[in-house]
This record gives structure tokens, sequence and C-alpha cells, in this order.
């Protein structure tokens, strides 16, 4: 065993001794001679920061003291405790030749190496001098301790874990009956008509490596029945690829992985995987109520994200009141594309002037904080979903009705009414399209007399600690203008939920949209409608006069779209005629901007083929082009990595393109569902149900991507209303975007290291140290730059969770529309019929403490 213990370890020990750190642990096992021990000390800073902090804060309250120095000694006074804690709690755990593990009988049980890692947890919490819970410009991090043993454990036997701490945990070891963490796989389980069936064995030791699997490939695993115990089905542990590297040489899985494949099995029932030396695996199921159940979470998701409603029982227990009850009309232009100025060198007739017709860019929020008419129209718009953390409702939510709307129209025998618990359920209308209606009912009611529509919601910030409630007093949000373009783009989506309004029997809501989206494209094709419009801005810190000019021409994609779809619903070939001749031009529009659309973008084209024969060549190019691209993720799918997922091979540049929600593997999965509804082909059906068990939890993580999705989910991430409604458990059907390639600075500054400069006005002298195991640098101390480097190496790809919430935005917030609806889609694609929802799916109530959830602090 490596032994690593320096003198800084020593005054560590001395410096806690009269503290006496108390984490509170949780022990797992890994297979029969490996554990995994995850301490959290959160408690233990939050009682050091109240001894030794808090009166201090207490007294700048009392005083005239300014906000912003409040909080100052409030973010400063909580780094101060964990920056003289948390390095030595650290260097002590790493002092390995100093953990004992003892049987019942008091014999040592000898641990042959050992690991370390810590990750964060989210930012931390701590009582400011008024007694109130702030979150602070800090990070709370699980420590990560795997000891691995010279000889196996002893089933059923007990034993007690001494640390170099003083702590003492017992822990009995019972793989009969405890799942072993090793096991990755769907935990909702796997669809019968699956094709493709697999769970994973792995696991990461931190600076220790790889777990070893060597010795488990060529055993037999068992998939057993639940209910007795007895296996239904064996097959060989196989091998699966070896861990690729990044260019830089860091790993992407840290992983040596094997799989268990028993694709065969199609029998629905409740199952469990045993393997001998390791154990057995949670339950799941192979059930089609395990597509239904993931498609209830994500749509729901999208209902807890709704504007204008009140969440309320009896649909959820995570209730919010009415929100946004007034919008005013403003003046700002909706596409947020048109806000940057011309690149270098090239000249353009739209976008933003100077005063001497020169492009430049603008600053949205200093736009409408600096143009606030004198006395603008209040309007009540229910309807749309807030984008993210925050509240704004965007144009690109539209692509949400389009793909919702186009699950039902391929696949309308998978949806029904009451399937989502919606407050709409029971109407006679499927509950998805519900969904996507209030998608496009904010816009409806914005429409202006001459059929114009604002597609853009928004303030001039992002929220105030005191806005994080939706419905808690907020400046005013402004409707933005009504251009040509997003009025367009409204008639696209308003006409094309007319169409599966109308086949789903709804001829009163299909007229709504219908009509609704014929006066949005008269208004769009009338070249007198373009904007110009004139603001007042602040450039060079002097006021000046700019203006704004709409593009002159509008966007071939939503004319095609509407026109097709207004065709369809009026049965007038004139809606046709502004694409007469422009077959070329549309096809070399979707050969270079495809790749930023929805699959579905244009599934009336192959849903209506027999009523719109006329775009028989250009439906055949499209199609083509998805079919293309989704031929390409799944050839990713075997070869890529260990753990099976669509994305970019280790070595393809784009691999590294992972942010912002672009790996999510049912945003690919989309793709992969479009290509088969448009070719049939069974392989590309096989692919996406693959990004679903990657979903899921069959990932190098061993979770699954959303709140409340599985037994394993997110806990913290980046979402205001979840911090201030109240209830500890944050709103279930969340993804957050997660895996980024890169590490966010701030988890460089907040937990894998401590980099604080000096702030004398807060009386703090400064901290620079890093977290990062002492085996991986020597035992040296680095300086900011040197551990960024070094974690960029060490930390595998796949299993960055650099969740600092509010301080790692790339990593842990969503949106509406890159993260929830895609799954939201996806998984209605795959259902095999409409399922109704879990009896008490909605009465679900909140985890009262979020640290006992198993997804509070997986292993990293």
């Amino acid at each position: 065993m490596k032994i690593l213990l320096c003198i800084s370890a020593v005054a560590a020990m001395l410096s806690l001794a009269a503290a006496e750190p108390r984490g509170v642990w949780r022990i797992e096992h890994l297979d029969g001679r490996t554990l995994a021990l995850t301490g959290d000390y959160t408690s233990f800073l939050r009682e050091r920061y109240a001894a030794e902090k808090l009166e201090a804060l207490k007294e700048l309250c009392r005083q005239p003291s300014p906000e912003w120095k409040r909080t100052f000694g409030l973010n400063f006074s909580a780094a101060g405790v964990i920056g003289r804690y948390r390095p030595e709690i650290a260097g002590m755990l790493q002092q390995f030749d100093r953990i004992r593990v003892t049987d019942a009988a008091g014999s040592a049980h000898a641990v042959e190496k050992a690991g370390y890692w810590l990750n964060p947890t989210g930012a931390a919490r701590f009582p400011d001098g008024n007694g109130r819970e702030r979150l602070t410009r800090n990070a709370d991090v699980a420590h990560f301790v795997f000891l691995r043993f010279a000889e196996p454990l002893a089933p059923g036997a007990g034993y007690v874990i001494s640390l170099p701490t003083g702590e003492t945990l017992a822990y009995r070891f019972d793989p009969d009956n405890v799942p072993s963490l090793l096991f990755k796989q769907n935990q909702l389980g796997y669809a019968p008509q699956a094709r493709r069936k697999y769970a994973y064995l792995g696991a990461w030791l931190g600076d220790a490596g790889p777990l070893p699997m060597k010795e488990y490939i060529g055993r037999s695993f068992e998939l057993c029945d639940a209910a007795t115990g007895s296996a239904v089905f064996s097959g060989p542990v196989a091998a699966r690829m070896e861990d690729p590297v990044s260019p830089q040489g860091t790993p992407f899985t840290g992983e040596e992985t094997a799989e268990l494949d028993f694709s065969s099995v199609s029998a629905p029932g409740t199952y469990f995987l045993r393997v001998p030396g390791i154990g057995r695996s949670p339950d799941f199921r192979i059930d089609g109520r395990s597509i239904a159940d993931a498609f209830y979470i994500h749509a729901r998701g999208l209902y807890h994200k709704r504007c204008g409603i009140a969440k309320e029982k009896p649909y959820t227990n995570w209730t919010t009141p009415l929100c946004h009850r007034e919008v005013l009309r403003g003046t700002f232009p909706p596409d947020d594309g048109q806000y940057n100025a011309a690149p270098k060198g090239k000249t353009r007739d739209w976008g933003f002037f100077d005063s001497h017709g020169n492009s430049i860019s603008v600053k949205h929020f200093n736009l409408i904080a600096e143009n606030l008419p004198a006395d603008p129209e209040p309007l009540f718009l229910p309807g749309g979903w807030h984008d993210a953390a925050d509240f704004d409702r965007r144009p690109c939510h539209l692509s949400i009705v389009g793909d919702l709307a186009a699950a039902y129209l391929l696949k309308p025998e998978n949806f029904s009414d009451g399937q989502l618990d919606l407050p709409e359920s029971g109407n006679g209308v499927p509950d998805i399209l519900d969904e996507a209606r209030w998608g496009l009912e904010h816009l409806r009611l914005a429409q202006q007399p001459d059929g114009g529509v604002g597609t853009w919601i928004e303030t001039d910030h992002h929220p105030t600690p005191a806005e994080y409630l939706p419905s808690s007093p907020q400046k005013p949000f402004r409707l933005s203008l009504a251009t040509r373009a997003g009025t367009l783009e409204y008639a696209a989506y308003a006409s094309m939920l007319a169409l599966a309004l109308r086949q789903a029997g709804d001829a009163a809501g299909s007229e709504l949209c219908r009509e609704s989206a014929r006066r949005a494209w008269e208004y769009a094709l009338n070249p007198a409608n373009r904007k110009i419009q004139y603001y007042s801005y602040y450039l060079d810190k002097r006021k000046q006069m700019i203006s704004y000019r709409e593009p002159k021409e509008l966007p071939a994609e939503f004319l095609l779209k509407a026109g097709a779809n207004l065709r369809l619903l009026y049965g007038d070939a004139a809606y046709l005629e502004p694409l007469a001749g422009r077959g070329k031009e549309l096809a070399d529009l979707i050969r270079r901007e495809s790749w930023r659309w929805s699959p579905f973008l244009f599934v009336e084209l192959e849903v209506f083929r027999d009523r719109l024969e006329e775009f028989g060549e250009l439906r055949r190019f499209w199609t083509g082009r998805v079919v293309q691209e989704a031929r390409e993720m799944a050839g990713q799918i075997d070869g890529g990595y260990p753990y099976r997922i669509a994305w970019y091979g280790a070595r393809n540049w784009k691999a590294g393109r992972m942010s912002w929600g672009n790996c999510h593997p049912l945003r690919r999965a989309l793709t992969l569902l479009a290509a088969y509804a448009y070719s049939g082909e069974k392989s590309f059906l096989d692919a996406a149900y693959l990004c679903n068990d990657f979903h899921n939890g069959a990932n190098p993580n061993g979770t699954t991507m959303t709140s409340g999705l599985g037994y394993r989910c997110p806990v913290r991430f980046l979402d205001f209303t979840s911090y201030a409604d109240g209830i500890a458990e944050f709103v279930p059907g969340i993804t957050p975007y997660r895996n980024t390639y890169g590490i966010a600075r701030d988890d460089v500054r907040l937990a894998h290291g401590l980099y604080y400069g000096k702030r004398p006005e807060a009386g703090f002298a400064g901290i620079s140290k890093s977290l990062l195991p002492l085996s991986l640098r020597g035992g040296r101390e680095l300086a900011e730059d040197e551990s960024a480097k070094l974690l960029s190496r060490a930390w595998p790809i796949w299993r960055r969770w650099a969740n600092v919430e509010p301080y790692s935005v790339a990593a842990s917030e969503y949106t509406v529309w890159e993260t929830i609806a895609p799954a939201a889609a996806a998984t209605g694609l795959l259902l095999d019929r409409a399922y109704p929802p879990e009896p008490g799916a909605k009465e679900r109530v909140p985890a009262a403490d979020i640290t006992q959830l198993p997804g509070y602090a997986p292993l990293p």
C-alpha cells in the first residue's frame, strides 16, 4: 500500500484534535474485496462556522453596513472555515497506513490498496448574520475513500473501520441482499421490445485508478427473478473495449469495464443480476412501463416549468403560486442572433447600427432597460415555459411544440388523455398535445390585431435572490417586437399544432391554431411589416441613438413549414406560391443549416406525403440527410466508449463539444428516432433504446441524468425555483447539462482546490491550496493553474460532474428546449402503447432531507 504521511498531515491532526471532525459516512461495497466510503463533513463545517464566525456576522448586521459588505462577510467567513478545516480533513483521510479494519473477533483485515478523491455536491449554504440560509460562493464536497483488501470480506460478517480522523464506522458485508454499486444499469428497466439489453460493471477508485475487472471476465452472470431469487438466464461476463483517452491523455471512464448481455430476455418481470465475487444488482424491470415512467417524469419537467399557472395539488406536491401575472408590451427584437455586429470586414443591411450606420453589438438586457415605453400595454400571457433556472420565454421554445406534435403525428397510438396528470387531463385531448399547446398559448394570446406576434418575453436582468421564486415581486417582463421572421416562425408551429389537434379530434382547438397561423402568415408575408426601430443606448459610455433593421428575407425553412401546413389546413395551393422555384435553394439551406435544426422540423412532409406530392424530391433529400446523420450516430454506439452512447469517438475533435447538453443521449436519440420513422431501419431504434439506457443509469457515473428519475439521480443543480420554494428536494423532471468535457474554473477554485484572493475589506488573507490527492501532486502544494492542469489530466471525462451550481452554469443549469423536452419527445416515441400514469405518481412526496437521497453524493 502506498503511504503518504507528511508534516502538513501531522499538523492537521493537531489542529483538528480539539474540533473533533465528524462526517456523515456511507459505506457501500463494489465487490468482495473493495469498499467505497463516502464522507460528508458539511454539518461539521457549519458547526465550526457557527462557533467561530457567526457572532461577528451578527454584529455586522446590527451595524448600518451596506449589503455588499454583509455578503462579503458571509462569503469569506464561510471560506475561512472551509479553508481551515477541509484541507486538513482531506490530508488525514489520505493517511492510508492509519486506517484499521477489524472483524468481530478483533482481527485485522489487511488493506492492500487505497484511493482518495473528492467531488463537489453543490454550492455551500450558510446562515447569514440575520439567521437566513444563504447560497455562498463556496462549495460543499464529499470525500471518497476506497479500500481494496488483500482477502475477500466474509458475507454476513461485521467489521469496524477506524479512520485517521478518529472516527469509527461499523459495517456489515451483505452482498446477497445489499446491491453492489459496481452494477450500472437502466434503473427504470428495459423495454421488452428492445432488442439489445446490457448492464455494465466498472468503477474508478480515484487516485487508485480502475477497479481491476480481469478476474471476472469469463465468469458466468445470472439474471434472477426478484420474487424467487432463482436464475432465469445466464451468460458470460464479457470485457468491453478498452477505455479510450483524449489527445491530451485523459481517460474517458477511468475504468476497466465489463458488460452483461441479456438481450434475448424479453419476458416481463422484475429482475436483478448476480455475479459471484461481486454480489447482486438493484432490482429492475423488463416491462413497457419502464419507458412510460421515464416519459412521465420528463414531461412533468415541462409541467413544472410552465409559466402563468400555479403548480398546485392535486397535480404536484412541488407547489408554486401563480407567476408573471403581467407582461408589458416592449420594443426589443426577438431574435438574439441579431444582437451581434456583422463579422469584421463584412457588411449587411440588418441588425443594429450606430448613428453613423456602423454595425454594432448590443446587449439585450441593456437595450430593454434603457428603452421603457412611457405607457406600456399590460398583458396577461399564461403559457410557455420558463427557459431554465430563470424565467424568460424564448422563441427557440417553439421547437418544443414541434417535437411534441411530431411525436404525436408519428405515433398517435402512444399517447392518450390522462397520461401525464395535467390540469387539462380529462378534456379528451392527448396530454402530450395539451403540453404542446401550453407552449404556444402565450404567443397566441399576444397576437396583435394585424396578425403580428412577438415571440420573446424577457426582462432586463437575471433574477436576484429576492426574485428566485417565479411569483415573487419582480421587475416587469416585456414582450418583444412582432417581426416578420418571428411571426412566420410562430405560424409554422401554430399550423403544425393545428394539424395534430385536428388528427386528435379537437376541432375547436385546431381551428384556433389554424386561424391564428393564417393571420400570422399574412402579416409575415407583407413586406410593409418589416421593422425599423430606433433606440436610446449607451455606447462608449455615452447615450446615443441607435437603430435596428429587420432582415428583408424571410427564413426559408419556416416559409416551407408554414406554407405546407397551411396548404394542408386550408386546401389552398396559394400557400405554396412563395416556395415556387426554390427547391434548390431549400436543399442548399438544408445541406448548410440542418445540423442546427430538430430532425422533426419537416416531419409534415413525411406524415402527409400523399397530400404534399409536390415536395417529394425535397422530402427525400431532407429525410436522407437525417438518415445519414443517424447512421453516423448509430455507428458510434458500439465502438466509441465502453458504455454505449451515440457520441463522437475520443479522437474526434467534436468529442469536446459536450457542453450545453450537446452530448445528452436522449437529445441525440431524436435524430435516431426520426431516421427510424423515415426509413424503418430497426438499427436506429436499437440505438435509441441504448441512449435511453445510458440516460437512465447505464453510464460511468451509475446515476440517471434527470431529477426524480430512478433511485440515484441528480439532487442539486442550478434552479432558482428550487432554491426559493421552501421544499427540500429539488423539483423532479429537470435534466441538467452535466458533462462539459472541460472543467468549470470555479470547480478548481472552490471544490477540487481552494483558491481565493486576498480581500482586506473583508479581513480575508486569501487561500491557495490544492485538494487533489496527495499521490497525484507528490505531496506538493500547487498554484491554481497547476492544479487545473493536473485535474484535467486525472479526472475521467465521462465522470465529470463539476457541480457548483451558479458557479458552473455550463454543467449545472439546463433549458427546457435543450435537455428536458428532447427527453420527453424521445421517450414518448419509444413507448409501445399509451400507458396511464402509475397510481399515486402525482402524489409523490418530496424528501425532507436531500443528503439522504442516494444521488446526493454518488461515487465520482
